[in-house]
């Protein structure tokens, strides 16, 4: 039989050891506990150093009050505190520090000298400590104001608990990140934190900066420009916040989350997980935001003594509290989500295609694998660079069609026989010269426009009418929540005095001499067709084919030349979702199609209408060139339909509101469903606007169409009756009362023409054929692909030219399908090689 042990008292030595282990679990824990202690202290200025990761040595040296000389022989004993006198005293603790242990605990596991000075002592004293027990009387010496602990050889007599702190990189990495966090709470203060023999800090703050300041300089720029600040006090629970939180448009691997509780960085599950629940709604799966969260409670709600090292606190209220925080959070990320940016890639099939049809308009585009290898001849040799200048950098005007209209008086064409080395033969060498006269009734503006609103949110002609720009009506974050509160930006004066009508949507309807106006349009477009008539002669003359002149690609021109009745109001479709047959879906190819969607979630698109029409545009892709856009070097903007790009050793005159309205087509198509929103300050009335749409030139009303504001009504009811359809599928939202709320963003920082807006209204009731699925989703596409096509007249110089290159041009290389009429309308047009321009260059 067994015989019970004897209980026995332990040794103090051993009680304390224990305890030790408890308090001190690595040295960050202990930097932490002295960071404290010299906070308390009032010190402004903290420098600490490490050696091995704090295990060789730890010191921390502060500028506070210090430590009278007669108290330095029992400051390292457990329980002596200068910050607590009764138990009630907790209820009220203001300071870090309140049971006395973390001298004590850190001299029963290390070497503890304590070098302090007092302001009224005239010099300072220093004192080496083991086990908490002065080793000597404390001898003078030399030194500043402040106290100086430094801790050698930590865990030197716990062997277990040495070895598995083994890293000294790991444990430097959790030093730095304590003094990192303290840095960003307590911004006042100055820290610096170096390695010992290093003179570079790892650490530096100074001494009376910001937080905002503090996190730029230690996370970085990418943090601190997406960085949201919400403030909230609430008299019910007795408790004041102040956050900073990046907005959705920031992720990281892993999320870094700062908690100070009434001044203490402490840790909280609950506050985390809602933290983590709510950026849900707003980041894609494994990705996680940066959070400071500062909270004030009331002293008498919380718990400090809970956990050995007060990384946990208890407070009153908790679930209360933590669901005030996440509304008030919540309010400030809906109203700042419009900036994020996800790509998401869907590999779609493709159908063979030929190059036969670009050689017989365009050079040769490449060359044999054998030629690769051969040396290459300057003329042959391909210059472009990132960092190459545009033509917007050299001190010359090119004429726009901001400022005036283009005349066109004369082409002439001069040519000259030159040899040509590759194919023995002759060849001609067109030069085309290109004199602008401008009148003065072309000058006039007679662009219908919005007033201009000076807000701080945009610089885009939409500026006075959007709200915010969103992610997509389906998104459950943004419009199912009934509660949820958008940003609501402040609305100019100017906008205030203004009437119910002009708050809305403020359009200036004086066209000025609208004679003038119709002239100088006809004039425009007379002018391009003569370039792009007269090139294709040239081209096709060069390459022999005159039977094509008389041809010309009419399939434009017949759907714009059918027409539908307002009053018709077909019946809609049923939308079946299904999932298309493998033999329709499947082909030989696959392109690629980069989603530009701003929303945090892909919907997956199975309508059989909207896979067909994917498949179409694929089939109708040309490869060649495809592969001249997808390694376009952008060279600059002729005007606002015109742009020169450079691909391989060729240079291309495009024609840019063609190729932006057929990106737009497959961006609708390739993003169906998945739009982001431009959502309005204030709904805009479709009656309003489709009356502003029957005054344009373009409308084409007559009397005999009758009355405009019968026809301004159908606009509205037949849009009305299709309203679901048109939120769910294509972000256009409109409400029960017949106002449009928001359109759909197609490419981010890219808005369409505000003056173009009545025109597409009238047009989604007129030329969409709403009887069948899948002809009204190609139409409804087509007519928005051609609306946000049309470049804004009132955007200045310098915003047209960089949405071009640096927003339509950059999608169009990246994705972008051309059709293969694109190869012989003179969309895309060669001017010039540099082969050739060296044959007549080299003779100089």
């Amino acid at each position: 039989m067994s015989v019970p042990a004897k209980i026995k008292k332990l040794d103090e030595v051993v009680v304390n050891r224990i305890a030790a282990g408890e308090v001190i679990q690595r040295p960050a824990n202990a930097l932490k506990e002295l960071i404290e202690n010299s906070l308390d202290a009032k010190a402004t200025n903290i420098q600490i150093v490490a050696k091995e990761g704090g295990l060789k040595l730890l010191q921390i040296q502060d500028n506070g009050t210090g430590i009278r000389k007669e108290d330095m022989e029992i400051v390292c004993e457990r329980f002596t505190t200068s910050k607590l006198q009764t138990f009630e005293d907790l209820q009220a603790i203001t300071t870090f520090g309140f049971r006395g242990e973390a001298l004590a605990s850190i001299s029963h596991v290390s070497l503890l000298t304590i070098t302090t000075k007092t302001a009224s002592e005239k010099c300072a004293y220093k004192a080496s400590y083991v086990d908490s027990k002065l080793k000597a009387p404390p001898k003078s010496c030399a030194g500043n104001q402040g106290t100086t602990i430094l801790i050698e050889n930590l865990f030197y007599n716990v062997a277990t608990r040495r070895k598995a702190l083994s890293n000294p990189s790991e444990e430097f990495n959790k030093i730095s990140d304590v003094v990192t966090k303290y840095a960003i709470h307590n911004s006042t203060v100055g820290f610096t934190l170096k390695k010992h023999g290093e003179v570079t800090p790892q650490v530096r703050t100074q001494h009376n900066s910001t937080k905002m300041n503090n996190v730029r300089i230690l996370y970085g720029n990418p943090v601190f420009r997406e960085l949201l600040e919400v403030e909230l006090k609430d008299d019910t629970y007795k408790f004041k916040m102040h956050a900073l939180i990046t907005n959705p448009n920031y992720t990281n691997k892993k999320m870094i989350f700062l908690l100070f509780i009434n001044n203490r960085l402490v840790e909280s599950s609950s506050i985390r997980k809602m933290l983590e629940e709510l950026y849900t709604f707003y980041l894609p799966k494994k990705s996680y935001p940066w959070c400071y969260i500062s909270l004030e409670i009331n002293p008498q709600n919380v718990d400090v003594n809970v956990h050995p090292t007060k990384h946990e606190v208890k407070f009153l209220h908790e679930n209360s509290i933590i669901e005030r925080m996440k509304l008030a959070l919540d309010e400030k990320l809906s109203g700042n989500s419009g900036s994020k940016t996800f790509y998401v890639q869907a590999r779609l099939p493709k159908a063979d295609i030929t190059k036969e049809v670009l050689k017989e308009v365009l050079p040769e585009y490449e060359k044999d694998k054998s030629d690769k290898m051969k040396k290459i001849h300057p003329r042959e040799m391909i210059r472009t660079d990132s960092s190459d200048q545009k033509l917007d950098k050299f001190n010359f005007t090119i004429h726009t069609a901001m400022e005036h209209a283009r005349n066109i008086d004369d082409i002439d064409f001069e040519n000259e026989k030159v040899e040509n080395t590759n194919r023995n033969d002759e060849k001609d060498v067109n030069k085309i010269q290109c004199l602008t006269n401008v009148s003065d009734t072309e000058k006039k503006d007679i662009s219908m426009h919005i007033k201009p609103a000076t807000t701080e949110k945009s610089n885009t002609p939409w500026s006075n009418v959007i709200d915010d720009t969103s992610p997509s009506v389906s998104s459950p974050a943004v419009f199912d929540e009934p509660n949820l509160n958008l940003s609501i930006q402040n609305i100019n004066k100017e906008q205030c005095e203004s009437n119910c009508e002009q708050d809305i949507l403020e359009i200036e309807n004086d066209i000025i001499d609208e004679s003038v106006a119709d002239d100088s349009v006809s004039m425009k477009e007379k002018c391009i067709d003569v370039i792009a008539d007269k090139a294709r002669k040239q081209v096709y003359k060069y390459f022999g084919h005159k039977s094509k002149l008389e041809g010309k690609n009419t399939d434009e021109d017949n759907k714009n030349n059918e027409e539908k009745n307002i009053f018709e109001k077909p019946n809609e479709s049923e939308i079946v979702t299904e999932e298309i047959p493998k033999e329709t879906s499947e082909s030989k190819n696959s392109y690629e199609f980069k989603s530009y969607s701003i929303n945090n979630f892909r919907r997956e698109v199975k309508l059989t209408s909207v896979l067909k029409l994917r498949i179409e545009v694929e089939n109708a892709c040309h490869d060649g060139l495809k592969h001249i856009l997808s390694e376009l070097s952008f060279v600059g903007c002729i005007d606002q339909s015109s742009a020169l790009i450079q691909s391989g050793v060729n240079l291309y005159l495009c024609n840019t509101q063609k190729l932006a309205e057929e990106l737009f087509y497959e961006i609708m198509l390739y993003d169906f469903a998945n739009y982001g929103v431009i959502k309005f300050s204030e709904a805009l009335p479709l009656y309003d606007i489709a009356m502003l749409g029957l005054d344009t030139e373009e409308a084409g009303w007559t009397e005999e169409d009758g009355p405009k504001e019968e026809l301004a009504t159908n606009v509205k009811e037949l849009l009305l009756e299709k309203a679901d359809m048109l939120k769910e599928y294509f972000s256009i939202v409109i409400d029960k009362k017949g106002n449009l709320k928001s359109l759909p963003v197609l490419l981010e920082k890219y808005f369409p023409s505000a003056s173009g807006l009545p025109l597409y209204i009238l047009r989604l009731a007129t030329e969409v054929e709403w009887s069948s699925e899948q002809p009204c989703f190609r139409t409804v596409c087509r007519e928005t692909a051609k609306y946000y096509s049309q470049m804004s007249p009132t955007h200045d110089t310098h915003d047209w030219k960089y949405i071009t290159e640096h927003v339509l041009y950059a999608a169009i290389k990246e994705s972008f399908l051309p059709p293969k009429h694109f190869a012989h309308d003179s969309t895309i047009l060669q001017i010039a090689n540099l082969p050739d321009l060296y044959k007549v260059f080299e003779r100089c």
